[in-house]
């Protein structure tokens, strides 16, 4: 082998080693780059998961707000549907209609404010993607599903809500009414005579017809329940989902 062979083979295995070092860099970075991706991932995985079993936890307490509301409300709704049924045979004193109609009717329907701040993140942000567990993300997509449900009631809900009033208002006088709120507010009984609480109208047919809206009413306040107590189950299935699959304590 004469001197210029021998540079030559030199070079060539000096240029071989310097590409294998740089391709070595290439690589060692780029697989360092994706360690660092992927713990920075699941480190806001984890982050989005603490903070979904946060907000479920203070959306089971207002579910339990509305459940305990809205017996309420639908037991007022059976007690003025049946005195509008009865009113001729009975002979019902209107005081007892004028005492459901504002705590049942004219009360803003008590619905789920919904918490779904890390909800909306997971769903708008792109952090869906994160969640690589598919336990979690099941029971995430069932629990979404239950409140596109109790929304979808809310519609009936409202539309109910407002024929009551529309009825109601060819049945009441709301100056009454609030005299009537005022006396029960104050527990004043000396002033809850019944000259003083007179319907406007008080034809058997049209207190049929109110009786008919208000109890479907009550119907709907009741399925909405309904829904609120499987929201809560399907709330308490997510959280031990969570913490079981993302071992939180």
């Amino acid at each position: 082998m004469n001197k210029t062979q021998f540079i030559k083979n030199k070079n060539w295995k000096k240029y071989l080693l310097e590409f294998f070092m740089l391709f070595l860099a290439v690589f060692l970075g780029f697989f360092a780059d994706n360690l660092r991706d992927k713990s920075s991932e699941k480190s806001k995985e984890r982050e989005y998961i603490h903070s979904l079993i946060e907000d479920v936890v203070l959306e089971k307490i207002n579910i339990q707000k509305v459940i305990s509301y809205n017996k309420i409300r639908k037991t007022r709704l059976d007690s003025l549907s049946k005195f509008c049924y009865n009113y001729s045979l009975e002979n019902i004193d209107d005081r007892k209609l004028y005492y459901h109609y504002p705590f049942s009717i004219l009360q803003r329907p008590d619905f789920l404010s919904a918490n779904e701040l890390t909800m909306t993140q997971l769903k708008n942000a792109g952090g869906m993607r994160l969640i690589k567990n598919k336990n979690a993300i099941k029971e995430i997509l069932l629990y979404d599903i239950q409140q596109k449900k109790l929304e979808d009631q809310q519609k009936y809900y409202e539309n109910y809500h407002k024929n009551s009033i529309n009825l109601g208002l060819k049945i009441f006088n709301h100056q009454k009414v609030r005299h009537m709120v005022s006396l029960i507010k104050t527990k004043d009984t000396i002033n809850l005579k019944a000259t003083n609480f007179k319907l406007i109208q008080n034809d058997q047919n049209l207190l049929t017809e109110f009786g008919n809206v208000v109890d479907m009413y009550g119907g709907i306040v009741a399925y909405y329940n309904m829904l609120l107590e499987e929201k809560n189950n399907q709330a308490d299935s997510l959280i031990l989902k969570l913490k079981k699959e993302y071992k939180i304590k």
